[in-house]
Protein backbone atom coordinates (compact mmCIF):
# COMPACT_ATOMS: atom_id res chain seq x y z
CA UNK A 1 0.00 0.00 0.00
CA UNK A 2 1.07 3.62 -0.43
CA UNK A 3 2.69 5.88 1.33
CA UNK A 4 0.31 9.21 2.54
CA UNK A 5 -0.04 12.74 3.55
CA UNK A 6 -3.29 13.56 4.72
CA UNK A 7 -3.28 18.04 5.60
CA UNK A 8 -6.48 18.90 7.25
CA UNK A 9 -8.27 16.46 9.54
CA UNK A 10 -11.34 19.17 10.20
CA UNK A 11 -15.19 17.80 9.31
CA UNK A 12 -14.28 16.25 5.80
CA UNK A 13 -10.80 15.09 6.34
CA UNK A 14 -11.25 13.29 9.42
CA UNK A 15 -13.81 10.95 7.72
CA UNK A 16 -11.95 10.63 4.40
CA UNK A 17 -8.54 9.49 6.30
CA UNK A 18 -10.49 6.84 8.05
CA UNK A 19 -11.47 5.66 4.81
CA UNK A 20 -8.17 5.32 3.39
CA UNK A 21 -6.70 3.60 6.73
CA UNK A 22 -9.48 1.08 5.96
CA UNK A 23 -8.46 0.39 2.88
CA UNK A 24 -4.94 -0.48 4.40
CA UNK A 25 -3.07 2.64 3.24
CA UNK A 26 -0.41 4.10 5.71
CA UNK A 27 -1.17 7.99 6.37
CA UNK A 28 1.04 10.79 7.99
CA UNK A 29 -1.37 13.34 8.79
CA UNK A 30 -0.89 16.78 9.71
CA UNK A 31 -4.01 19.17 11.47
CA UNK A 32 -3.65 23.27 12.15
CA UNK A 33 -5.79 22.43 15.71
CA UNK A 34 -4.57 18.64 16.75
CA UNK A 35 -7.09 18.29 19.42
CA UNK A 36 -9.67 17.78 15.75
CA UNK A 37 -8.49 14.90 15.17
CA UNK A 38 -7.10 13.11 18.07
CA UNK A 39 -9.02 10.02 18.12
CA UNK A 40 -7.24 8.99 15.05
CA UNK A 41 -3.87 9.00 17.21
CA UNK A 42 -3.29 5.42 17.73
CA UNK A 43 -5.48 4.04 14.63
CA UNK A 44 -3.37 1.38 13.07
CA UNK A 45 -1.15 3.22 10.11
CA UNK A 46 -1.83 6.80 10.89
CA UNK A 47 1.00 8.68 11.94
CA UNK A 48 0.55 12.60 13.23
CA UNK A 49 2.97 15.11 11.81
CA UNK A 50 4.04 18.23 13.99
CA UNK A 51 4.13 19.92 10.36
CA UNK A 52 2.69 20.12 7.14
CA UNK A 53 6.60 19.61 5.30
CA UNK A 54 7.32 16.54 7.94
CA UNK A 55 3.66 15.01 6.90
CA UNK A 56 4.91 15.38 3.16
CA UNK A 57 8.13 14.46 2.85
CA UNK A 58 8.90 10.99 1.29
CA UNK A 59 4.39 10.45 0.36
CA UNK A 60 3.89 9.59 -2.62
CA UNK A 61 0.85 11.60 -2.90
CA UNK A 62 -0.31 14.32 -0.83
CA UNK A 63 -3.84 15.26 0.11
CA UNK A 64 -5.07 18.48 0.94
CA UNK A 65 -8.85 19.18 2.48
CA UNK A 66 -8.23 23.24 4.01
CA UNK A 67 -10.65 25.71 4.40
CA UNK A 68 -9.30 28.74 2.01
CA UNK A 69 -7.01 29.78 -0.37
CA UNK A 70 -5.04 31.47 2.52
CA UNK A 71 -4.71 28.24 4.41
CA UNK A 72 -3.61 26.08 0.85
CA UNK A 73 -1.57 28.65 -0.04
CA UNK A 74 0.46 29.16 3.69
CA UNK A 75 0.63 24.80 3.83
CA UNK A 76 1.76 24.49 0.01
CA UNK A 77 4.37 27.52 -0.10
CA UNK A 78 5.32 28.95 2.81
CA UNK A 79 5.25 26.00 5.11
CA UNK A 80 7.22 23.84 2.05
CA UNK A 81 5.24 21.29 1.70
CA UNK A 82 5.92 21.75 -2.27
CA UNK A 83 9.59 21.95 -1.58
CA UNK A 84 10.09 18.87 0.19
CA UNK A 85 7.95 16.40 -2.00
CA UNK A 86 9.79 14.21 -4.41
CA UNK A 87 10.02 14.73 -8.49
CA UNK A 88 6.97 12.30 -9.53
CA UNK A 89 5.00 12.17 -5.93
CA UNK A 90 1.32 13.97 -6.37
CA UNK A 91 -0.44 16.46 -4.93
CA UNK A 92 -4.20 16.49 -4.49
CA UNK A 93 -6.16 19.25 -4.17
CA UNK A 94 -9.60 18.43 -2.15
CA UNK A 95 -10.99 21.89 -0.87
CA UNK A 96 -12.53 24.16 -2.64
CA UNK A 97 -10.10 26.43 -3.90
CA UNK A 98 -10.28 29.55 -6.72
CA UNK A 99 -9.65 28.99 -9.94
CA UNK A 100 -6.38 31.41 -9.64
CA UNK A 101 -4.47 29.97 -7.30
CA UNK A 102 -5.33 26.48 -8.89
CA UNK A 103 -3.61 27.50 -11.82
CA UNK A 104 -0.63 28.70 -9.81
CA UNK A 105 -0.55 26.06 -7.67
CA UNK A 106 -0.78 23.54 -11.32
CA UNK A 107 2.39 25.74 -12.77
CA UNK A 108 4.58 25.70 -10.04
CA UNK A 109 3.88 22.08 -9.34
CA UNK A 110 5.17 21.66 -12.82
CA UNK A 111 8.28 23.42 -12.46
CA UNK A 112 8.86 21.08 -9.50
CA UNK A 113 7.95 17.46 -11.24
CA UNK A 114 5.67 17.51 -9.08
CA UNK A 115 1.97 16.09 -10.54
CA UNK A 116 -1.25 18.29 -9.72
CA UNK A 117 -4.37 17.18 -9.78
CA UNK A 118 -7.96 19.32 -8.10
CA UNK A 119 -10.54 17.32 -6.95
CA UNK A 120 -12.91 18.74 -4.74
CA UNK A 121 -15.53 17.14 -3.48
CA UNK A 122 -19.26 16.79 -2.04
CA UNK A 123 -21.19 14.54 -0.26
CA UNK A 124 -21.26 16.43 3.24
CA UNK A 125 -19.34 15.26 6.95
CA UNK A 126 -22.07 12.71 6.00
CA UNK A 127 -20.32 11.01 2.75
CA UNK A 128 -16.98 11.62 4.24
CA UNK A 129 -17.28 9.04 7.27
CA UNK A 130 -19.22 6.99 4.74
CA UNK A 131 -17.43 6.93 1.94
CA UNK A 132 -19.79 7.94 -0.17
CA UNK A 133 -18.51 11.03 -1.62
CA UNK A 134 -18.43 12.35 -5.28
CA UNK A 135 -15.26 13.64 -6.52
CA UNK A 136 -14.98 15.91 -9.20
CA UNK A 137 -11.21 16.15 -10.96
CA UNK A 138 -9.29 17.94 -13.22
CA UNK A 139 -6.19 16.48 -14.36
CA UNK A 140 -3.93 15.06 -16.93
CA UNK A 141 -5.75 11.34 -17.91
CA UNK A 142 -2.33 9.19 -16.84
CA UNK A 143 -2.25 11.19 -13.21
CA UNK A 144 -6.04 10.76 -12.50
CA UNK A 145 -6.27 7.11 -13.34
CA UNK A 146 -2.95 6.45 -10.93
CA UNK A 147 -5.45 7.76 -8.10
CA UNK A 148 -8.21 6.26 -9.22
CA UNK A 149 -8.82 3.45 -6.54
CA UNK A 150 -7.98 6.33 -3.71
CA UNK A 151 -10.41 7.99 -4.79
CA UNK A 152 -12.96 5.32 -4.52
CA UNK A 153 -11.44 4.42 -1.29
CA UNK A 154 -12.98 7.65 -0.24
CA UNK A 155 -16.23 8.02 -2.43
CA UNK A 156 -18.53 6.65 -4.94
CA UNK A 157 -18.66 8.37 -7.89
CA UNK A 158 -15.48 9.90 -9.43
CA UNK A 159 -16.03 12.42 -12.37
CA UNK A 160 -13.17 13.20 -14.09
CA UNK A 161 -14.37 16.61 -15.13
CA UNK A 162 -11.42 17.73 -17.69
CA UNK A 163 -7.37 17.06 -18.16
CA UNK A 164 -6.43 21.06 -17.93
CA UNK A 165 -5.69 22.21 -14.13
CA UNK A 166 -8.88 23.72 -12.40
CA UNK A 167 -11.44 21.81 -14.60
CA UNK A 168 -12.60 19.68 -10.80
CA UNK A 169 -12.65 23.07 -9.28
CA UNK A 170 -14.74 25.01 -11.91
CA UNK A 171 -17.14 22.17 -11.82
CA UNK A 172 -17.39 22.62 -8.10
CA UNK A 173 -18.02 25.92 -8.11
CA UNK A 174 -21.05 26.21 -9.99
CA UNK A 175 -22.52 22.99 -8.12
CA UNK A 176 -22.08 24.88 -4.70
CA UNK A 177 -24.06 28.03 -6.42
CA UNK A 178 -26.93 25.71 -7.42
CA UNK A 179 -27.02 23.46 -4.60
CA UNK A 180 -26.93 27.38 -2.16
CA UNK A 181 -29.44 28.35 -4.86
CA UNK A 182 -31.77 25.23 -4.31
CA UNK A 183 -32.10 25.35 -0.57
CA UNK A 184 -33.08 29.19 -0.47
CA UNK A 185 -35.98 28.58 -2.70
CA UNK A 186 -37.03 25.69 -0.78
CA UNK A 187 -36.93 27.33 2.85
CA UNK A 188 -38.68 30.14 1.11
CA UNK A 189 -41.52 28.09 0.28
CA UNK A 190 -41.76 26.37 3.83
CA UNK A 191 -41.64 30.02 5.43
CA UNK A 192 -44.19 31.47 2.96
CA UNK A 193 -46.53 27.55 3.46
CA UNK A 194 -46.18 27.75 6.89
CA UNK A 195 -47.61 31.68 7.26
CA UNK A 196 -50.46 30.50 4.74
CA UNK A 197 -51.06 27.68 7.24
CA UNK A 198 -50.15 24.35 4.97
CA UNK A 199 -48.47 22.37 7.36
CA UNK A 200 -44.85 21.85 7.14
CA UNK A 201 -44.75 17.96 6.45
CA UNK A 202 -47.51 18.23 4.17
CA UNK A 203 -45.85 20.74 2.63
CA UNK A 204 -42.42 18.72 2.21
CA UNK A 205 -44.59 15.90 1.21
CA UNK A 206 -45.67 17.81 -2.07
CA UNK A 207 -42.28 18.51 -2.54
CA UNK A 208 -40.90 15.01 -2.77
CA UNK A 209 -43.58 14.12 -4.85
CA UNK A 210 -43.22 16.41 -7.54
CA UNK A 211 -40.98 18.42 -9.75
CA UNK A 212 -39.89 20.61 -6.72
CA UNK A 213 -38.15 17.02 -5.20
CA UNK A 214 -34.30 17.60 -4.50
CA UNK A 215 -31.28 15.85 -2.71
CA UNK A 216 -30.39 18.91 -0.96
CA UNK A 217 -33.85 19.65 0.01
CA UNK A 218 -34.54 15.76 0.96
CA UNK A 219 -31.53 16.03 3.09
CA UNK A 220 -31.81 19.05 5.02
CA UNK A 221 -35.40 19.22 5.75
CA UNK A 222 -35.15 16.76 8.50
CA UNK A 223 -32.43 19.41 10.29
CA UNK A 224 -34.58 22.11 9.96
CA UNK A 225 -37.19 20.74 11.61
CA UNK A 226 -35.36 19.73 14.60
CA UNK A 227 -33.41 23.18 14.27
CA UNK A 228 -29.83 21.00 13.90
CA UNK A 229 -27.67 23.38 12.41
CA UNK A 230 -24.39 21.28 13.05
CA UNK A 231 -22.07 21.53 10.44
CA UNK A 232 -21.91 19.54 7.93
CA UNK A 233 -20.75 22.36 5.85
CA UNK A 234 -20.33 25.50 7.54
CA UNK A 235 -22.21 28.36 6.22
CA UNK A 236 -18.59 30.40 5.82
CA UNK A 237 -17.40 27.55 3.65
CA UNK A 238 -20.52 27.93 1.41
CA UNK A 239 -20.19 31.69 1.50
CA UNK A 240 -16.73 31.38 0.60
CA UNK A 241 -17.91 29.35 -2.71
CA UNK A 242 -20.53 31.76 -3.50
CA UNK A 243 -18.00 34.61 -3.77
CA UNK A 244 -15.60 32.28 -6.04
CA UNK A 245 -19.09 31.46 -8.15
CA UNK A 246 -19.80 35.69 -8.28
CA UNK A 247 -16.00 36.43 -8.85
CA UNK A 248 -15.61 33.81 -12.09
CA UNK A 249 -19.17 35.29 -13.15
CA UNK A 250 -18.22 38.67 -13.14
CA UNK A 251 -15.33 38.01 -14.71
CA UNK A 252 -17.25 36.62 -17.74
CA UNK A 253 -20.23 39.72 -17.53
CA UNK A 254 -22.84 37.10 -16.26
CA UNK A 255 -25.11 38.22 -14.35
CA UNK A 256 -26.80 35.66 -12.69
CA UNK A 257 -29.55 37.94 -10.66
CA UNK A 258 -30.79 34.07 -8.03
CA UNK A 259 -27.04 33.85 -6.95
CA UNK A 260 -26.30 37.45 -6.44
CA UNK A 261 -29.46 37.45 -4.10
CA UNK A 262 -28.53 34.87 -1.73
CA UNK A 263 -25.27 35.91 -1.91
CA UNK A 264 -26.41 38.96 0.17
CA UNK A 265 -28.34 36.55 2.46
CA UNK A 266 -24.98 34.72 3.16
CA UNK A 267 -23.34 38.17 3.70
CA UNK A 268 -25.61 39.05 6.01
CA UNK A 269 -26.12 35.60 7.72
CA UNK A 270 -22.14 35.31 8.23
CA UNK A 271 -22.06 38.93 9.46
CA UNK A 272 -24.28 38.09 12.14
CA UNK A 273 -22.15 35.28 13.64
CA UNK A 274 -23.60 32.30 12.12
CA UNK A 275 -20.42 31.39 9.81
CA UNK A 276 -19.45 27.96 12.08
CA UNK A 277 -23.18 26.55 11.40
CA UNK A 278 -24.37 24.56 8.74
CA UNK A 279 -25.15 26.26 6.04
CA UNK A 280 -28.57 25.64 6.45
CA UNK A 281 -28.56 28.19 8.85
CA UNK A 282 -29.73 30.82 6.84
CA UNK A 283 -32.85 29.80 7.58
CA UNK A 284 -32.84 31.86 11.08
CA UNK A 285 -32.94 34.71 8.84
CA UNK A 286 -35.95 33.89 6.57
CA UNK A 287 -37.76 33.14 9.68
CA UNK A 288 -36.87 35.89 11.53
CA UNK A 289 -37.85 38.26 8.19
CA UNK A 290 -41.12 35.94 8.12
CA UNK A 291 -42.16 36.24 11.89
CA UNK A 292 -42.74 32.02 11.61
CA UNK A 293 -40.89 29.15 13.44
CA UNK A 294 -40.09 26.16 10.74
CA UNK A 295 -39.29 23.76 14.43
CA UNK A 296 -42.54 23.46 15.78
CA UNK A 297 -46.26 23.67 14.58
CA UNK A 298 -47.06 27.20 15.80
CA UNK A 299 -47.05 29.95 13.15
Amino acid sequence: MRRLAFLGLGTMGHGMVRNLLAAGHRVHGWNRTPSRAADLDGTDGFRRAGTPAEAAAGAEVVFACLSNDDALRDVLFEQGVLDVMDEGASFVDCGTTSLDLTAEIARRSAERGVRFVDAPVTGSKLGAEGGSLTFMVGGAEADVAALTDLFEAMGRCVVHVGTSPGAGQAAKVCLNMTQAVMLEGIVEGLVLARRLGVGLDEMLTIFENSAARSGIGGFKAPYLLRGDFTPHFRLDLMHKDLHLAAAEAARRRIPLPAARTVLSLYDQANAEGLGPEDFLATAKLLERWGRCSLRDEEG
